[in-house]
């Protein structure tokens, strides 16, 4: 006779999809991990919706990114098509950019689903500018955080990128 427990994988609702506005919550970095071309390190960056789920909590949704500002990578697309300007070359070679700057910091975010034989995935395809205000410019506070999101790095079981990475990866 066996006695075999397999644990439960956490369900989380997901928002329908569609155009909500958004603040980013959070900026995560998840150490380098395995790819299908090699180590990469990614980041996340984490929003709150403007959305409920039936239980009235906001919906946390977030985008991995591969950590480069290169001008075809996909951070560097999102964020100057949300930051609704492009990169100057001085700008990233002598000061970078400071992603925890944009926690706090709203947008406008485009959710599609992504269905797997496991579950249904939203997945933020697009991030724009937040809506503007009378005077035609971005009003880049006008969604709030909720406050009862807790940041990755605030968690007790925090775990450093390298020690994520390696459970990720498979060595933890």
């Amino acid at each position: 006779m066996s006695l075999v427990i397999k644990e439960k994988q956490k369900e989380y609702p997901i928002p329908d999809e569609g155009i909500y506005n958004a603040v980013a919550i959070d900026c995560v970095d998840l150490g380098k991990i395995e790819t299908p071309w090699g180590p990469k390190s990614k980041i996340s960056i984490m929003f709150e919706l403007d959305s409920e789920d039936e239980d009235g909590n906001r919906y946390i949704v977030g985008k991995r990114y591969t950590k480069s500002l290169h001008k075809k990578a996909h951070l560097r697309q999102d964020l100057e098509r949300w930051r609704n300007k492009k990169f100057k070359p001085q700008e990233l070679k002598n000061s970078g950019f400071d992603l925890e700057s944009l926690i706090g910091v709203s947008a406008i975010v485009y959710i599609s689903h992504n269905e797997t034989d496991k579950r249904t995935y939203a997945n933020i395809q697009s991030i724009l500018p937040p809506e503007q205000g009378s005077d035609g410019t971005p009003q880049w506070f006008i969604t709030r955080p909720s406050g009862n999101y807790t940041r990755v790095i605030e968690r007790e079981d925090y775990q450093e990128p390298e020690e994520y990475a390696d459970a990720q990866n498979g060595a933890g």
